[in-house]
C-alpha cells in the first residue's frame, strides 16, 4: 500500500475517532452514579458543584478536575470520579467526613476539620473550646473514655489543652465533672463515681478531680 494512502487512512481514522469521542452523541454521559453517600441532600449539594453531567461528552469529562471541585465542599474528605465508556456512565465516589463532636454549631471530625452538617444528624457531644485544635483534644479525650461513662456525657468544655470538664446527665440533674488534664483519667473517673454515689453529695453540682487524690465537691 502506498505510503500516501496509509497516511490518508490514518488521518481519516484519527478524525473519525476525534469526532466519535468528542462530538458524536454515542459517547455521552447517560447516567451519573454516586458511591459512599446516599443522602439526597448531600447528593444534591455535590451536583450543584459539578453541574449537570448528563449529556456531556465522556471525552470532555476531566475526572481529577471534577474531584477537586467536589473536595472544595467542606464535609467531603475526598472524592474520586471515574468514567465507564461501555455503560456511558460517570461514578462519583465520596468519602464524607464523620462527625465526632459539635464545635461552634458545626461538626468536627477526627482530623480536627470543622464542617457544615449538611443532610446529617449525629448524636455527638457539644464541644466548647477556644479553637478547633483544643476542641479536637477534648474530642480525643472523650473517645478514650469508657463507653458506659461516655454515653451519659452531654457536652465537653476545654479551657485549654490541660483543662477539661464535662457535663454528665444524672437521675435528677446534670453534674459538672472537672477533669483538669487528660492524665490519670481512669483514676479520676473512679474517684468521681465514688463521690457521686454518696448520699451526702446528692445535691452537689460540681466534682473537681483535677487533683484526684484531693478532690473537691461543690
Amino acid at each position: 500500500m502506498p505510503r500516501l494512502v496509509k497516511i490518508l487512512i490514518s488521518a481519516v481514522v484519527v478524525v473519525s475517532l476525534t469526532f466519535l469521542l468528542g462530538w458524536s452523541s454515542v459517547f455521552t454521559v447517560k447516567k451519573v452514579e454516586f458511591a459512599g453517600i446516599t443522602n439526597p441532600i448531600q447528593i444534591l449539594a455535590v451536583e450543584k458543584k459539578t453541574g449537570n453531567l448528563n449529556g456531556v461528552k465522556l471525552a470532555r469529562i476531566e475526572p481529577r478536575q471534577i474531584a477537586n471541585t467536589i473536595e472544595s465542599v467542606n464535609w467531603v474528605k475526598s472524592a474520586d470520579v471515574s468514567r465507564n465508556w461501555f455503560s456511558s456512565s460517570v461514578t462519583i465516589t465520596i468519602d464524607a467526613r464523620v462527625p465526632i463532636g459539635i464545635f461552634g454549631g458545626r461538626y468536627i471530625d477526627s482530623t480536627g476539620a470543622v464542617f457544615d452538617p449538611i443532610g446529617t444528624q449525629a448524636e455527638v457531644p457539644m464541644v466548647t473550646a477556644p479553637n478547633a485544635e483544643v476542641g479536637l483534644l477534648a474530642i480525643e479525650l472523650f473517645t478514650s473514655l469508657p463507653e458506659d461513662f461516655r454515653q451519659n456525657i452531654t457536652s465537653l468544655r476545654a479551657r485549654s489543652a490541660a483543662d477539661f470538664s464535662v457535663a454528665i446527665k444524672g437521675p435528677n440533674k446534670e453534674l459538672i465533672l472537672r477533669l483538669g488534664s487528660a492524665d490519670d483519667k481512669e483514676l479520676k473517673i473512679k474517684v468521681f463515681k465514688a463521690l457521686a454515689a454518696l448520699d451526702e453529695n446528692k445535691n452537689i453540682s460540681t466534682i473537681d478531680v483535677s487533683a484526684p487524690h484531693a478532690p473537691i465537691v461543690k
